[in-house]
């Protein structure tokens, strides 16, 4: 397998979508139509257009928002702290997510969709705790490589 090194965030973004693309241009048969990408609310990938578009952080997008790509669709961010319901067990929390994840791929058309941007680092913007257990476990989500969705987690 090929490697590639990448010194910034942004480029890092960037490369991923056009290589997110390229596998679905190349692959026999091709698909043409997926040109989608699902990302996180309050996300941040990075200062180029491209990162930016698949950025919802709403301040760091609003003086550019006319240029940005429209294909980008959002869903919750996976930060139990701000978005658990009280008294919620964080294993309904974690299956909540995932539901919403999936009705967005449904919603959008898993047939269009090119890549999910599953956020499981993050530097300055906010605190994810993607390290937790149930979190890794939800969102592995091996049917997402096999139809209708035959996606790779970016």
């Amino acid at each position: 397998m090929a490697r590639i090194l990448i010194l910034a965030g942004s480029e890092a973004m960037e490369a991923a979508m056009k290589l997110a693309r390229q596998f679905f241009l190349e692959s026999t048969p091709a698909q043409p139509s997926r040109t989608k990408f699902i990302a996180r609310k309050e996300s941040y990938h990075g200062t180029t257009l491209g990162s930016l578009s698949m950025s919802g952080h709403v301040a760091r997008r609003a003086l550019f928002e006319p240029m940005l790509l429209d294909n980008v669709s959002r869903v919750s961010a996976c930060n139990a702290y701000r978005g658990g319901q009280e008294g919620e067990e964080i294993e309904h929390y974690v299956a909540r997510l995932a539901q919403e994840l999936d009705d967005e791929f449904v919603r959008v058309g898993p047939d269009t969709v090119c890549a999910f941007v599953a956020e499981p680092v993050v530097g300055a913007v906010s605190r994810f705790l993607f390290n937790d257990l149930p979190f890794r476990r939800a969102f592995r989500f091996p049917g997402l490589e096999q139809p209708p969705y035959n996606l790779h987690l970016l």
